[in-house]
Parts: structure tokens; sequence; C-alpha cells
């Protein structure tokens, strides 16, 4: 536990704090160095922290890692292969997620409207927004995002009071919001801090995800 303590307080919350203030301050090149060390740190955390590692959680933060990466540049093929990474990382905490609990509940069905909500707002709210040509990857990534959310909370309803399941389902809408938070500053109305606020709630709901598979004792 200790060496656990030591290297979230010296190696990972500094690498989220000089991300966080490299989008503050919009330093291009400190943002670039920092924001593509946050997963690798995140992950190695979770390996240290995690009784029995699963290399679903592994994967999911690997493509976390690409996306952010993809995301860096700015040309308009970064953003496709941005969304797919983040896309398969989805695929790959909704895997990891199922693999603790199998067989079907009826509160199965809480999730799937969780998903319609999702999507139903996706449409009414930022689907306008964004280019035709994005629209069709937009609908499936809003899917697979709250897939990982309506998935987790279909768990912690089957599970009784569980905080690992509690964990997941927050950083699935943590990362809900930071994604529609993301679109709408691309897509709508820019604002001065909201890439600043789009780090903010991505990196509380990697971090979330990933403490919430810890406390299952790695799942």
């Amino acid at each position: 536990m200790e060496r656990i303590l030591l290297y979230a307080a010296f190696v990972y919350v500094p690498i989220v704090c000089l991300t966080l203030v490299a989008y503050a301050k919009r330093i291009k090149v400190m943002r670039f160095i920092f924001k593509s060390l946050l997963m690798p740190s995140l992950a190695v955390f979770y390996l240290l922290a995690a009784e029995s590692p699963s290399p679903w959680i592994v994967l999911a933060l690997a493509f976390g890692w690409l996306g952010d990466v993809f995301l860096l540049g700015r040309h308009h093929w970064n953003l496709y292969c941005g969304i797919g990474a983040f896309a398969l990382g989805h695929i790959s905490y909704i895997t990891g997620m199922l693999l603790t609990k199998p067989g079907l509940h009826l509160t199965a069905a809480i999730s799937v409207a969780w998903v319609g909500i999702v999507l139903l707002a996706f449409r009414r709210f930022l689907l306008p927004h964004v280019p035709k040509r994005l629209r069709i990857p937009g609908v499936i990534y809003a899917t697979l995002l709250s897939a990982t959310c309506a998935v987790a909370l279909y768990l912690f309803c089957t599970s009784g009071p569980d905080a690992a399941y509690a964990l997941c389902f927050f950083g699935g809408l943590l990362f809900i919001v930071s994604d529609g938070l993301l679109a709408y500053d691309m897509f709508g109305k820019k604002t001065r801090l909201g890439n600043f606020f789009v780090m903010v709630t991505y990196i509380l709901a990697q971090t979330a995800l990933a403490a919430g598979f810890v406390l299952h004792g790695g799942i």
C-alpha cells in the first residue's frame, strides 16, 4: 500500500496537475508531453494496486492512451482515429465488467433505458452541431459510451451497494460529461477554458473507472 501511495503522490498526481496546467495556460509542448503520459501512468497505478489485474482494463487504458495521442493532432483523420480508439476502450471496459457477473437480470432493463436516455439527449443537444460526416460515428460512439455507464449501473443494481461498481458508474457518467463538453467545444460554442474542463472530467472519469476495478480486486 505504501508504494502505491508514493507512486500516486509523486508520479500520477503530478502528471495530472501538470496536464491541467498545460491546458489552463495553453502551453502546447507541455500539453503534448503530459497528456501522453496520463494513461501510461494510470495503467501503472492500476497494475500496482489491483490484486489480479485484468488484461481488459489494461487494454482499455492503452486505447485511452492512443485516443489521447490521436486527439493531439489537428487533421480530420486524427479525430476519426481518436473516436475509434476510445470506442475500443469502452468495449474493453464493458467486457471487463461483464466478465465479473455472467447471466442476465431484470434490472438490465434499467441499463437499456439509460442508453436510450443518453442517445436521446445526444440527438437533441449535440447531434445538430456535429458535421454530417461524423454523425454516424458519433451515434455509434455515444452508444458505446452510454453502454459503459449502463453496464456499471446494471452490475451495481444486481450486486447490492458495491463501491467498485458505483465508482465505475460515476466514471462512466463523467466520461459522458467530458465527451459532451468536448463535442460542444469542437462543434458548438468554443470557450476559453473548454478544453481544461474536458480534461478535468476526462481524468476523473478514467481514474474512477480504474479505481473501481482496483476495489473489485482487479476484475
